[in-house]
């Protein structure tokens, strides 16, 4: 095992151990090749890739537990995978969000609400307002409610990360790409391909040297909640705010039989 290895890490070892019998039970993904680059199309799966690393976090959990609260912005990709899981398994999301106009909702809110999470509108919702009041929300009840940190910042989602990745990708790629917002996906990819070079498009703030691990950092020049232009946007479907601002890097920059993880579309 690797010495520079943090203690969150190692965790995310013993959790990938013991998820021996857990298998992921969504669908294989699928991937395709553009332009010499192979893509993992998890817009392909309607929730995105979330579902797979939430899973087993979801079903390990007591059954006391009744609730997973979660801090979202407007266009995070765990609003809607979340709920889904938690449906599987009798659980309720409880999302805590910035109040907006019921008719100015992000198409990932709708989503959200169609697919069965409960959202707590917070006014002045800044992400450190909402987490107070989540924090508070779960206090009122702890036996039945639970966090799902943010950014999915957990070591049995990472453990859940490394166990998908080297189980659906059956070659070695000449590197990896993604997209990072907290970097949990990243730095699972990291994990499960240890002698594979990876590559991350920073997208939300400026990731601290933990967040980043051994990646290679690209910043994209949009702003976060600003989407990508059509003449930087990849070939399939991808999430505009998200995963689409890494193609024109990956494009200009990637060597050939690289691989990009398109997280949802």
């Amino acid at each position: 095992m690797d010495k520079k290895l943090d203690n969150k890490q190692i965790t995310c070892y013993i959790h990938t151990m013991k998820l021996d019998d857990w298998k992921d039970p969504w669908p294989n993904p699928i991937i395709e090749q553009y332009d010499n680059i192979n893509v993992l199309r998890d817009d392909l799966l309607g929730y995105g890739s979330k579902v797979r690393f939430l899973d087993y976090f979801v079903k390990s959990l007591p059954s006391t537990i009744k609730e997973i609260v979660y801090c979202s912005p407007a266009t995070g990709y765990a609003q809607i995978s979340l709920p889904v899981v938690c449906k599987r398994y009798g659980k309720k999301a409880i999302i805590f969000s910035a109040e907006r106009d019921v008719n100015k909702l992000h198409d990932y809110q709708k989503r959200g609400i169609s697919a069965g999470a409960e959202y707590k509108w917070i006014k002045y919702g800044r992400l450190s307002v909402t987490t107070s009041h989540s924090k508070k929300y779960i206090n009122e009840n702890p036996h039945e409610r639970i966090a799902l940190p943010l950014g999915l910042e957990h070591p049995t989602v990472l453990s859940s990360i490394i166990k998908v990745a080297r189980e659906c990708i059956k070659f070695k790629p000449s590197e990896i790409w993604t997209v990072v917002g907290s970097g949990t996906i990243n730095r699972g990819l990291q994990l499960a391909f240890p002698d594979v070079p990876v590559h991350a498009v920073q997208v939300g703030h400026k990731l601290t040297e933990r967040e980043l691990g051994r990646a290679k950092l690209w910043v994209s020049p949009y702003k976060f909640n600003i989407p990508v232009k059509q003449e930087d946007a990849p070939p399939f479907p991808s999430a505009p705010t998200y995963d689409a601002k890494a193609w024109s890097f990956i494009k200009e920059h990637s060597k050939p039989q690289s691989l990009f993880w398109n997280i949802g579309g």
